[in-house]
């Protein structure tokens, strides 16, 4: 079963704006960055790339109805939280671990379970960050206007991770 549409992104857009929950300003160097995301069991990661920078952060940031995120405890070396997503279909939760390395490269944990027809599901995810320069593109993923966000591959592991 594939992650639905707009699920990698949240995690991929949330796990790293979470990280600027409480300094609203994006701690690492601004602009494009390219995000590589492999899931436990998959054959292939995904990747994609996006603009990340102050403005977004805080977009990243606005409430959202369909998570909220609990326990978050940061350091100049990274960020822990739990994130509830009740809202999606089929609602998950989990923890999510991020490691500042420097101010080009960030990485990410994170595990989710989801529970679809009373079947509860653990899914792993793993995220490489990586700056790839000062100028945003307007096919980045998190700007597009008229395209919808792509989804991850079709092999990935049953189950929702964000």
């Amino acid at each position: 079963m594939a992650i639905a549409k707009g699920s990698f992104l949240l995690i991929v857009t949330l796990a790293a704006g979470a990280a600027c929950f409480a300094q609203q300003k994006f701690p690492l160097r601004p602009g494009e960055w390219e995000v590589t995301t492999t899931f436990a069991g998959a054959s292939k990661p995904f990747t994609v790339r996006l603009c990340l920078n102050d403005q977004l952060w805080t977009k990243a940031l606005a409430p959202n109805k369909n998570c909220t995120i609990q326990n978050m405890s940061m350091n100049s070396r990274g960020v822990n939280y739990l994130e509830d997503c009740p809202g999606q279909t089929p609602p998950a939760k989990g923890r999510v671990a991020l490691s500042y390395e420097g101010k080009e490269h960030m990485t990410g944990k994170a595990f989710f379970d989801t529970t679809k027809d009373g079947v509860i599901t653990t899914t792993t995810m793993v995220v490489d960050y990586r700056w790839k320069g000062p100028e945003c593109n307007a096919e980045d993923v998190n700007l597009r206007q008229s395209k919808p966000a792509p989804s991850p591959p079709a092999s990935q592991p049953p189950g929702q991770p964000h």
